[in-house]
Parts: C-alpha cells; structure tokens; sequence
C-alpha cells in the first residue's frame, strides 16, 4: 500500500523539544548509513515523513533544512551527504606546467566504450536535483545524462536529435531512459519531448520511462504529496502526485545501472578497457619523460 497521507494540522505546532530533535538526527544518520552515496535532502524528507517524525508540510522541509545546517556545523552530519547539482562553476582553470595538463588528461581520459557497441543509450530525468544521482552511476560506463528541467527547450531537443541521427547514421540503435515525477505535469514532460523529437526531427529513440510509476509507489510505498490544483493538467490525473526523490537511492542507482548493461556485449567492452588501459600507460610514460 502506498504511504499514508499526511494533512496539513490546524493546530498550532510547537517547538520541538531537545529530544525531538535528537530523534530526527538519529534517524537521519540511520538513513545515511544505509545509502551508498549522497543523497537528496528532499529524498530524506521523504524518508522522515514515513516514519512519522516530519509532517508532509512544506514548512516541514524548511525545518529540516535548518536542522541540517546546524547540525552540518556542528560536525554531527558531514557536508558531503547531500547531492546538490542546481550549483554550477563557469570559466576554466590553467596548469603549473604542460606536464600538469598532461597528468589532468590521463587521470580524465575515457575511451568511448560505446563506440564498438550496438547501442547508443543516455539517461534523461527530469530536474537537476537528482542529476548528480543518477550520474554517479551512468558515468561509470560512459553513458551521458540529460536534465530536461521541464518541459524541454527546443534548442535542447534539437541538440539531442542531431546526436541520435549520428548515432543512427553508425548503425545504433537509440535507447532513451528516463527518471521523473509522478504528477500532473510530470507524466506529459517525456512524452512532450518525445513527440517533438518526431515532429520537428524526424527522430525515434526508444523510449522507456522508468521512475515514477503507479506500480512502484504501491510496491515501495512511496511517500506521496497532494497534486497542484493549479496545474491545468490535474483535471485529469488521478491520485496523489510523488516525486522521484521518494524513490529509495539504491533502487534508483540499480535501475539506471540495468538500463544501461542490458545493451553491453561484455567481450567487446572489456576489449575495449583493455586497450584504455594502454592508452593510459602510454600518456603515463610521456609525463614521466617529460619529468626526467
């Protein structure tokens, strides 16, 4: 059954005693301790409301932004247990010397797997927050990700389209995955991109999305919030909305991680690490001739 839903009280609520708060950072580092990696804050949310520490209130998630700053401060959360990808650095850096640029470009070099591959895949989501997420996964095996921030700029899709045509012009096949809300607005976002991909390019990637679901709130009980009356696309959307940072972590890095393997022929994969691993070798013995 789907997570209870949680009203917003009438009554006046009160500052939360000492051992109120202890209980939530308890909970909260319980909650760290079972994930691989970062987290979303509005993941842990999520997580606080099913156990009924939080109430499923907006000014709820203020709250435990608050809380986490201070106890970020105070060393009892540490700073790198959140995933932030809505922050960004624009410009570039310079090097000491041709050999420090050498090095910078051995230790980030990475051979494109794909290349000798049937496919051509790339995960899309739906807001930057879990960008950083679901990456942490896909560029493990060099597959690219794609935040749609909404409703999709044309000049995006058009930058995609091109690179699907390239692909298919190689003889791949194109596997599109995506990772989104389960609301009103959310459910026509990959199908708005998809139908545009065909009408202004001519293109038809396969596509899949993955999270949300129906299906998947019901099995993982999903913590759910109520749908915006004032999106125009309530009328007919049933049930309450979710948002894919209610999706457990470790089941959402598996599923980007068996959307992408099921297309890997892994003799050809391997070959093509081995001969990565010279390449390195080889951008390895020119850094230490030029340091010699």
């Amino acid at each position: 059954m789907a997570s209870e839903v949680y009203q917003a009280s009438p009554i006046k609520r009160k500052r939360r005693t000492k051992q109120e708060l202890q209980t939530i950072l308890d909970a909260t580092r319980a909650i760290l301790a079972e994930e691989e990696g970062a987290i979303t804050i509005r993941h842990l949310f999520y997580r606080l409301v099913s156990q009924k520490l939080l109430a499923k209130e907006e000014r709820e998630y203020d709250k435990l932004i608050s809380y986490l700053m201070k106890w970020r401060r105070s060393g009892e959360i540490h700073w790198s247990a959140f995933a932030d990808n809505t922050r960004y650095y624009y410009g570039t850096r310079g090097y000491l010397s041709m050999n420090d640029a050498l090095q910078d470009l051995m230790d980030s070099y990475k051979r494109n797997l794909w290349a000798s591959q049937d496919a051509f895949v790339e995960i899309w989501c739906e807001k930057d927050a879990i960008v950083s997420i679901i990456s942490s996964i896909a560029s493990q095996f060099g597959v690219r990700t794609f935040p749609l921030h909404g409703f999709s700029s044309a000049t995006a899709l058009y930058g995609a389209a091109e690179m699907f045509k390239d692909a298919r012009r190689a003889g791949k096949q194109v596997y599109i995955y995506y990772f989104g809300d389960y609301d009103p607005s959310g459910v026509h976002i990959d199908r708005s991109a998809i139908k545009n991909l065909k009408k202004d390019h001519g293109v038809e990637p396969i596509f899949q999305r993955v999270a949300i679901t129906p299906e998947q709130i019901e099995r993982y009980g999903l913590t759910t919030r109520p749908s915006k009356k004032t999106d125009s696309r309530s009328k007919n959307f049933k049930g309450e909305s979710v948002e894919i940072d209610a999706m457990p972590m470790g089941v959402l890095r598996s599923m980007v991680e068996e959307c992408i393997t099921q297309h890997i022929d892994p003799t050809i994969w391997h070959r093509e690490l081995a001969i990565e691993r010279s390449e390195k070798m080889g951008l390895s013995d020119l850094i230490c001739r030029g340091r010699c």
